[in-house]
């Protein structure tokens, strides 16, 4: 008897010591859990978030209900005709009445108007909807399915949002998301990946919630935390001309994804030299360049659809944002004294204090990773076509402001010299906030990632800690180098 009770004693005492030897190493492979946020437009819109027979077109635009309209219809065919001119008050009017009706729009408090709003908020893991992981080949959906892969869906969460409303406003549903997330998965901390828009999230969330320091790791993927060009439209800076965009057009052929789609886009170049010239040149001389037609289309087309919404506005880049204001508000379009005023300049103040945030949050132990993509001019719409982006976002905003080529041009004297700089003369990375932790990719259409290309596996790796957020271990571990090119299957070479 006291044999066999020194044997089961002797196993006892290995079996402890096999556990306590291998506890550290338990303790060190436990996953971090990762909440995933969309950009613009990521999350289907209700009138009635209770009712799905009441879902919102896209960004409010039905082209079949559109083309419905007889008013319209016969309008727009006047627009690409030579010899007709459109009834423009007619046309403003209808589209105005079509926008409205849409439900799109918030009301004058950049609030969502009843039940208007997403009906996708969920505090369970994607391993309970699985469906995300596939809903798209490409955006937020496709990075999350490659995370998954990794460290399974039920570890990955998504933060779905109503993209309309206030980063501020955002940024606190994002922080109740973070709490229940930590609860479920008794996680001291959380990993935070962005795209686009959901930068702009983060930028409030920083601002905010910094202190809680309870994020291990930001991967920010195309953000728009400094705003994108393209809404200097709201100053009335617009460039909207037919040999612009049939220029970018041609451009697109080879831009887009490597010539992916280079046949499509020929095709509406044959079109555009035609018909959409004749429109664009109307629509130019008619409304662009006529102050009094502008303000029109501003006040009785725009307004109505997205005039409310305090997204749009919080695009605006930093030094922009006072003359963009004042111009709308002088116009009528924007009103100082509404609660959508007070919304969008308290974001204003998030933006402009955001470098130090970032610089804070890294120094207080968190991994940033931020990815900002080039290589693709301008939409053809304001000053800044020329501006190098990722067909969305200004690379010198995406990158917390790397020194930035025009489109088409090399760096040149100082700024073309230096370890920061690429090969192709392009970018200077080292006046980026974090110049260590920021990659460049060329080639990448905004958000169109593809499942288990080098692009995605690389976001996805620095989303799970399977490499640490700095260019120099990234270079150790991988041999990229922090100026990528992509080719059409997103497949790296060193720039």
């Amino acid at each position: 008897m006291k044999k066999i009770s020194v044997k089961v004693l002797s196993v006892v005492l290995v079996f402890v010591l096999v556990f306590l030897s291998a506890s550290p190493a338990f303790a060190k492979s436990k996953v971090t859990p990762v909440i995933v946020l969309h950009g613009l437009g990521g999350s289907d819109l209700y009138k009635d978030y209770t009712d799905e027979d009441t879902k919102i077109a896209q960004f409010g635009l039905d082209v079949k209900a559109m083309a419905s309209n007889q008013v319209i219809l016969d309008e727009a065919i006047k627009l690409f005709t030579d010899k007709q001119k459109p009834n423009y008050n007619a046309l403003f009017k209808e589209l105005g009445n079509y926008f409205k009706n849409t439900g799109i729009n918030y009301n004058k408090n950049g609030n969502p108007v009843g039940k208007s709003g997403v009906n996708c908020y969920w505090e369970d893991s994607l391993a309970k909807h699985k469906d995300y992981l596939t809903m798209r080949d490409f955006s937020i959906p496709v990075i999350a399915r490659q995370i998954s892969d990794i460290i399974g869906a039920k570890n990955v969460y998504a933060y779905n949002y109503d993209w309309r409303q206030d980063m501020c406003v955002t940024a606190k549903g994002l922080r109740k998301l973070v709490c229940a997330v930590k609860k479920k998965t008794k996680s001291k901390k959380v990993t935070i990946v962005a795209l686009s828009l959901g930068g702009a999230v983060v930028s409030a969330y920083m601002d905010k919630y910094k202190d809680k320091k309870d994020v291990e790791r930001y991967v920010l993927i195309n953000p728009a935390y400094q705003g994108v060009d393209v809404a200097r439209a709201f100053g009335m800076d617009l460039s909207f001309n037919s040999k612009d965009v049939i220029k970018y057009l041609k451009h697109m052929e080879q831009a887009y994804q490597g010539g992916e789609k280079e046949t499509l886009f020929r095709a509406i170049t044959a079109i555009g030299d035609v018909r959409i010239g004749v429109g664009l040149d109307k629509l130019n001389k008619d409304v662009i360049k006529n102050k009094k037609m502008r303000k029109k289309f501003f006040m009785k087309v725009v307004k109505p659809w997205i005039g409310n919404i305090p997204a749009f506005y919080e695009l605006i880049p930093y030094s922009q944002f006072d003359s963009c204001t004042k111009t709308l508000i002088k116009m009528g379009y924007l009103d100082k004294k509404s609660g959508l005023y007070k919304k969008i300049k308290r974001y204003h103040k998030v933006q402009g204090r955001f470098k130090k945030n970032i610089k804070a949050v890294k120094k207080s132990g968190a991994e940033v990773a931020i990815i900002a993509n080039y290589g693709t001019r301008a939409l053809p719409v304001t000053s800044k076509k020329n501006n190098q982006t990722d067909l969305l976002i200004d690379t010198k905003y995406a990158s917390i402001g790397g020194t930035v080529a025009q489109y088409g041009k090399k760096l040149k004297g100082k700024k073309a010299k230096g370890k920061y700089v690429s090969r192709d003369k392009v970018i200077n990375a080292s006046t980026c906030a974090l110049p260590n932790n920021t990659w460049f990719i060329k080639g990448i259409i905004h958000g169109l990632y593809k499942y288990n290309s080098d692009a995605n596996k690389f976001i996805a790796n620095l989303s799970v800690g399977r490499v640490k957020c700095n260019v120099k271990a990234v270079k150790k571990k991988y041999k990229y180098s922090q100026f990528l090119k992509a080719d059409q299957a997103q497949n790296f070479k060193n720039v």
